[in-house]
């Protein structure tokens, strides 16, 4: 009930002009509702009156309120001379008029329950199934396998109904059920936290046996799957919530139902090598059966890919390229014999001997443009060739800057003991050591002078 003491000046003057149009049958005066009906968030006047009204007179307490429907609240106001309230501040929206005289009553439960709920026409089955199909059909969905793809709480609000929830305990999953009994799962529904529920792993096996049977995968195709295609499935926050990331507890569990037990694990992991090995079988037989005529092979050296392909993989099982082919059914006939593999530490052991690139190749029973090929990519080019090649200087490169001869270079080389590197084509030596020699060569060497002075003379002439 209303409190006359605790009321403010404005309060007490709305509540002296109310109760003269109901004593007295005056009305209100003009305008009187005009202030407040541009008023945003709590209206006092009418918050006041209104509480007068149910409270004082009708004798309704706010917890009584969902004893009565919006209509027989609406009809209590009118005939307590309410009306023009409704009609000017609230454009007839009862739930409004009651949220303004109760915003705090309205943050409890109870009433708001009752808010969404309105007036109770959500207890009606039929009413409930209706307005939901209509939902349906008004969204364009034709198949009810499609209705757990979509976010259903924001197209309740967008078709008014959000407030059926209520009847529900605010579950999409049991307003679905209810008007489809049986045709959904809790997992189902794409904006439900699934896997941190208590349910969480029935939800797994539930998803994963929807997704493989979807995809039509066999046993092998699940047995393959990796983490990038739990995550094409949709199943990614499943594997990282329930599974620690690891496609082999997942597998664990869809086929035993139990978690990190080695011996299943094993069971599994055996089976993923069988099937990784049987895969790689078949690959290899399909690329030879496309080159062989009949049951034989001729000459591998033709085709450069599949020679190293099935060099590679002969390597692996420590067998030769004939005995390879043969184990898968073939007869491998070549018009020479396999070219030995060349190992980089012979190269630079020769090299370093003097030996070119052709004296290398007869060494090694190869080729120049093998042991070429070697070197730039192990050595990145020549192997003697001294890094880093910018402190370096070739003997010609002096011979055209200075004016001296090869034969003077080399003699300072030798009895300074500078470094001195040998390639294929030329010799490098180092910047920092022979050009301060050559200087100094120049400025005492009167032989070198003279030389200078003779030839500078015959120019002029």
């Amino acid at each position: 009930m209303v409190n006359l003491f605790n009321l403010n000046t404005l309060e007490l003057q709305s509540l002296v002009q109310y109760k003269e149009v109901l004593e007295e049958g005056k009305k209100f005066p003009k305008g009187f509702w005009l202030k407040e009906s541009n008023m945003d968030g709590v209206k006092p006047v009418c918050k006041i009156l209104t509480r007068y009204c149910l409270e004082n007179i009708a004798r309704i307490e706010p917890c009584d309120l969902p004893k009565y429907n919006l209509k027989q609240i609406k009809s209590i106001l009118v005939r307590y001379k309410l009306f023009g309230m409704i009609q000017a501040v609230f454009k007839h929206d009862i739930l409004a008029v009651i949220k303004n005289a109760y915003p705090e009553e309205f943050n409890k439960r109870e009433l708001k329950e009752w808010m969404w709920s309105k007036h109770g026409i959500w207890q009606d089955d039929k009413a409930v199934i209706e307005a939901v199909q209509d939902m349906i059909y008004k969204e364009g969905i034709r198949r009810v396998e499609d209705i757990p793809l979509f976010d259903w709480k924001k197209r309740l609000l967008k078709h008014g109904i959000y407030n059926v929830l209520s009847r529900f305990n605010w579950s999409i999953y049991k307003l679905f059920n209810f008007v489809y009994p049986g045709r959904f799962h809790p997992a189902d529904f794409k904006y439900k936290a699934k896997w941190v529920a208590s349910e969480s792993l029935e939800n797994a096996y539930y998803c994963m046996k929807k997704a493989f049977k979807k995809n039509k995968y066999t046993k092998d195709d699940i047995l393959m799957l990796g983490t990038a295609d739990f995550r094409k499935l949709g199943l990614a926050g499943m594997l990282i919530s329930l599974f620690d990331s690891s496609t082999l507890k997942a597998k664990e569990y869809y086929f035993y139902k139990t978690i990190d037990n080695s011996d299943n694990q094993k069971e599994i992991s055996k089976e993923i090598k069988s099937l990784i090995e049987k895969k790689k079988d078949d690959q290899i037989r399909r690329r030879l059966k496309q080159v062989a005529a009949g049951k034989y092979i001729y000459n591998l050296h033709k085709n450069s890919t599949l020679y190293s392909y099935i060099k590679r993989h002969a390597k692996q099982r420590n067998m030769t390229i004939d005995e390879f082919v043969s184990s898968y059914g073939f007869v491998y006939k070549s018009a020479r014999k396999d070219v030995p593999e060349i190992s980089k530490d012979d190269v630079w052991r020769l090299r370093k001997q003097g030996l070119t690139y052709v004296e290398i190749a007869r060494k090694l029973d190869s080729n120049p443009t093998t042991i070429t090929a070697i070197c730039n990519k192990y050595f990145g080019g020549d192997p003697l060739i001294p890094r880093p090649i910018e402190d370096y200087i070739m003997v010609q490169e002096l011979m055209d800057k200075y004016h001296i001869d090869h034969k003077t270079i080399m003699k300072l080389v030798r009895q300074n003991g500078f470094e001195n590197h040998t390639t294929i084509r030329f010799r490098y030596l180092k910047k920092s050591e022979i050009i301060p020699a050559i200087k100094k060569y120049i400025q005492e060497s009167k032989q070198h002078q003279s030389m200078i002075k003779r030839y500078a003379s015959r120019q002029e002439a």
